[in-house]
C-alpha cells in the first residue's frame, strides 16, 4: 500500500495479534512504524500520559489505537483528537468491539468500547469544520486473539491478519469519513456462543485483576 510509504505511525499493543498485524504490515509497506506495549517499555497500566506524550513527539500521521486498558484506550483517542484538531494531515483508528452492540457481561469492557464509537461518530459530525483530525473506530468481533486464549473452534473467528488490513484501509485518504464499522464473526449456536462469552468474560476479569495489581 503506497499510501503508507514515507508516513509516521504509531500502534499501541503492537507485540501480539491484530496489533502486531498492523505493526509488521505498515513496517513493510515503508512506513515510519512505533510500536508501544511493555516489551519496549511503554505500559498502558501506569495510565497512558508518556504513550500520548511520545505519540506527540513522534508527530505520527496515522495511530493504531488498539492495545485496551480500561479507560485507557478511550484517554488516548480523546486527548490526541483535542490536541490535533487544527491538523487535517491525521488519523486516529481504534480498535472498537462488537460487544458494544451486544453484551458479554463484561461492564467496564463494553463501556469503554461503547464510548470509543460514539465519540467516533460524534467527532464525524465535527469533521473536518470544527476537527480536522479524523476518527475511525472499527466494532471488531471474535478474533484469535489473547481474549480468546483457551478457546478452541478457530474457523468462527476473524484473523488477526484480517482484521488488520479492516483496520489499515481506513487509513487511506478519504473524501468522505467512515466514523464506525461493525465487523461481526460467524456466530454459533446459541449454547456454544454461550460458553464462549463465559470464557471472553473470564479472560478479561484476569485483565482487569492485572491492571489493578500493576497500580497498587
Amino acid at each position: 500500500m503506497d499510501m503508507l510509504r514515507g508516513q509516521r505511525v504509531a500502534v499501541t499493543g503492537h507485540t501480539s495479534g491484530i496489533g502486531l498485524e498492523i505493526y509488521q504490515y505498515c513496517l513493510h509497506h515503508g512506513a515510519d512504524v512505533k510500536g508501544y506495549s511493555r516489551s519496549n517499555g511503554f505500559d498502558l497500566m501506569k495510565g497512558g500520559d508518556d504513550i500520548i506524550n511520545d505519540i506527540l513527539r513522534f508527530d505520527a500521521d496515522i495511530v493504531f489505537n488498539h492495545a485496551w486498558v480500561p479507560r485507557i484506550q478511550n484517554k488516548i483517542q480523546k486527548i490526541l483528537h483535542t490536541q490535533w484538531k487544527k491538523h487535517n494531515n491525521k488519523v486516529v483508528i481504534s480498535t472498537g468491539s462488537a460487544t458494544s452492540y451486544y453484551s458479554i457481561g463484561s461492564d467496564i469492557y463494553e463501556k469503554d468500547k461503547t464510548e470509543l464509537r460514539e465519540y467516533s461518530i460524534q467527532a464525524a459530525v465535527n469533521y473536518p469544520h470544527i476537527n480536522k483530525c479524523r476518527l475511525h473506530n472499527v466494532s471488531m468481533g471474535w478474533t484469535n486473539s489473547a481474549i480468546l486464549d483457551g478457546v478452541e473452534d478457530g474457523e468462527y473467528f476473524i484473523d488477526p491478519y484480517e482484521a488488520a488490513l479492516i483496520l489499515i484501509n481506513l487509513a487511506q485518504p478519504q473524501n468522505y469519513i467512515v466514523s464506525e464499522i461493525l465487523v461481526n464473526a460467524k456466530f454459533k449456536p446459541l449454547k456454544d456462543m454461550t460458553l464462549l462469552r463465559d470464557k471472553a468474560t473470564t479472560n478479561v476479569l484476569i485483565s482487569l485483576e492485572k491492571s489493578n495489581a500493576n497500580k497498587n
